[in-house]
């Protein structure tokens, strides 16, 4: 199960909802209010639940099926789906107090965080440098599916 997927089972478990709205996601409490360790789930993971949750033009129903069962097989997925898989299952650690894009140290006018939601495979940016290594990120993971044969 991705961090996406369980992600969205944990907001479904307190009533929470998230939608996408463009490039920002749109997250409502239910009857409980949202924790603030899942708020900040939802942050590390924003890419990834945008990416599932736009991939068709019902993204309530997709969000369904997904959290009902398996995924479809890799040729029925959307190409973005499989760049999300690649990704998650390929992360990209780096140590912390440095940005791994730019690889200055952090400053206390330029603070490097961590990007990634397990335990161990953060990666270490800064705010402004997530953009540019996130693409960077991307373009490996389609040249690596296209090498692979298992993309579109």
């Amino acid at each position: 199960m991705s961090r996406a997927t369980s992600l969205l089972r944990d907001l479904e478990a307190i009533g929470a909802t998230v939608e996408p709205a463009g490039t920002q996601l749109i997250l409502r409490a239910g009857a409980t209010a949202i924790p603030a360790s899942l708020v900040r789930r939802v942050r590390e993971a924003k890419s990834d639940l945008i990416a599932i949750l736009t991939t068709s033009d019902d993204a309530g129903g997709l969000q369904t099926q997904e959290l009902a069962g398996p995924l479809p097989p890799p040729e029925s997925r959307s190409i973005e789906v499989r760049v999300v898989e690649w990704l998650d299952q390929h992360p990209s650690p780096s140590p912390e107090g440095a940005c791994a894009w730019c690889g200055k140290r952090q400053s206390p006018n330029a603070m490097v965080v961590p990007f990634g939601a397990e335990p161990g495979t953060h990666t270490w940016l800064h705010a402004e440098c997530w953009h540019a290594w996130h693409q960077a990120r991307r373009a490996d993971a389609i040249c690596a599916l296209q090498a692979d044969r298992d993309f579109g």
